[in-house]
């Protein structure tokens, strides 16, 4: 079975950088998850403002996680597209955030893939799609 992990890490919108190397990011209120979204080869920080504003979601007192592929724990040796699209699809499958609409009814990307995260508690340690099945544990 193929994995990905990606590690999780908190901050605010007034801290998200210019990063290119971040491919996920979340939103979430206190324990509440509220979006999980991609920024694929994009500056992260123009990624999530769009997202806010197409939401209408204020920034004040939300968090923001950042993912990060971590490559020593991944089974790929090239982060494609695809691949970020069908973690994220599968992350948003397994963990209905508030705001998703896509992928909350079904996971439509690869079967036999796993993915595993750390670092943000709100986001399921390790979903999977095998035979066709989607499990919300590994």
């Amino acid at each position: 079975m193929e994995e990905i992990k990606i590690d999780w890490v908190k901050t605010n919108y007034n801290e998200v950088g210019d990063y290119y190397d971040t491919y996920y990011y979340a939103f979430s209120r206190g324990n509440n998850l509220l979006y999980i979204g991609i920024s694929y080869r994009q500056n992260v920080k123009t990624e999530i403002a769009q997202t806010l504003n197409r939401l209408g979601v204020n920034s004040n007192g939300l968090s923001i996680w950042l993912g990060y592929v971590n490559t020593e724990q991944t089974t790929y040796g090239r982060i494609t597209k695809r691949i970020v699209l069908d973690a994220e699809c599968l992350l948003i499958s397994t963990n209905q955030p508030t705001y998703n609409t896509q992928c909350k009814e079904n996971y439509t990307g690869r079967c036999n893939f796993k993915v595993k995260t750390s670092g943000c508690s709100l986001i399921r340690r390790c979903v999977k799609c095998e035979n066709n099945r989607v499990y919300l544990t590994c």
